[in-house]
């Protein structure tokens, strides 16, 4: 975690690096929506409260906005720098109708000067400011008035049926801001950047809780994983790929190079890899109760969530800070943090159960506010926007 990450403190459900402000809505400022008071210190209920209020009454400034004319450039290859083409040319027009592109400039070349006006786009709206034209900025441009104004209320909607249902202490996953928020006896106490499933691989909305930490954790490659992504190396190259990995075939170790994997079934194959720093859960792992084996863990590949949009996992979550979310969770236990170092020091995996299971709840929040009161839109990465505008139960993987 970044030196800036660590000491910024955030409050429920804010978001890093959201999406967009507003997003694609042209002639909207951003005054009008950071006017709203400060949400610090009050309880998260009340927060939400305050927060779908907001939401709603944003909607309706939405609802009196012109429509967008200009044709949507639609999904395809990130546009940067160099690029051609018809959805450059449409990238241009949007960028006139937005106001960030003089009109005599409308073309089909990714110029300069188209470069220089997507970046004012990208910073007016509170993205990082790169001139790539990818999903989230794609998405962002595309978004009409109308699509704002639903977006708003069905995250409103769905805030309000959280606030009605959720317990006091509950940890919460918002799918489409890849966002992580801890919340203890209904105050917010930790909120950190998250990974979430690519849309193939998409992350379901659950309703679970945490049984244990787990410190130094082994990789046992899932199912699917093994099927679609290990398999296939095991049989072109003879190896899975992976650092310090124990492969077995049959319940049985085997050194990988010397077998003919070309009619070896995913059943027969089990791969682990073992603890330390090279590990793909990182050092911590917090086991849920799902059938699906989605479960929170670290990460060896900390530059990830440096990115804009973060669904690149297989499913499960991956943590920013996942040592302060264990030393957070563990705070009323005796495991302190020189107990974690030392635990950390140990060759095999150490199993910490957890004197309460911690709820866990998946949400799918497409509109966000954060502390300034600024309202935030976010893709919806898995198009489940309007299946999940009420609090889901345990669903599907």
């Amino acid at each position: 975690m970044s030196t800036a990450a660590a000491t910024r403190k955030t409050w429920l459900f804010s978001p890093v690096r959201s999406l967009a402000v507003l997003a694609g809505v042209a002639g909207i400022a951003l005054g009008l929506l950071t006017s709203a008071p400060s949400a610090h210190a009050a309880p998260y209920r009340d927060t939400l409260t305050q927060w779908a209020d907001r939401l709603d009454a944003a909607a309706t400034e939405m609802d009196g906005k012109p429509d967008l004319k200009s044709p949507r450039i639609g999904e395809g290859n990130t546009l940067k720098k160099g690029s051609s083409g018809e959805r450059v040319a449409r990238l241009t027009q949007r960028l006139i109708e937005l106001g960030h592109l003089p009109a005599d400039q409308a073309t089909d070349q990714f110029t300069r000067a188209v470069d220089e006006a997507v970046r004012a786009f990208q910073t007016a709206q509170g993205m990082r400011a790169d001139g790539l034209v990818g999903g989230g900025t794609r998405a962002a441009m595309d978004r009409s008035p109308a699509d704002a104004a639903a977006q708003m209320r069905q995250s409103a909607t769905a805030m309000r049926s959280f606030r009605d249902t959720a317990p006091d202490t509950v940890l919460l996953v918002n799918l489409p801001d890849q966002t992580t928020t801890l919340v203890r006896n209904g105050e917010a106490t930790l909120s950190m950047r998250a990974i979430v499933g690519r849309p193939s691989r998409s992350t379901p909305l659950l309703q679970d809780q945490i049984t244990h930490v787990i410190v130094n954790p082994t990789w046992t490659v899932p199912p699917t994983v093994l099927k679609e992504d290990k398999l296939p190396l095991l049989r072109s190259k003879g190896s899975p790929g992976i650092q310090h990995a124990i492969v077995y075939l049959d319940g049985v170790e085997v050194a990988p190079e010397t077998v003919d994997w070309s009619t070896v079934t995913p059943g027969r194959v089990r791969i682990v890899q073992q603890p330390g720093n090279h590990n793909a859960l990182g050092r911590f792992r917090f086991n849920l109760t799902n059938p699906y084996n989605i479960y929170l863990h670290g990460t060896n590949e900390q530059y990830l969530f440096d990115r804009e949009v973060r669904t690149i996992s297989s499913g499960c979550v991956r943590l920013e800070d996942a040592r302060k979310m264990a030393e957070t969770l563990l705070a009323d236990t005796t495991v302190t943090p020189d107990r974690i170092n030392r635990m950390l020091d140990k060759p095999e995996p150490q199993w910490v159960k957890l004197p309460t299971p911690v709820p866990v709840q998946f949400v799918y929040w497409t509109a966000t506010v954060d502390e300034a009161g600024a309202i935030h839109l976010h893709q919806d990465v898995y198009d489940r926007a309007e299946e999940a505008t009420a609090t889901p139960a345990a669903s599907r993987a």
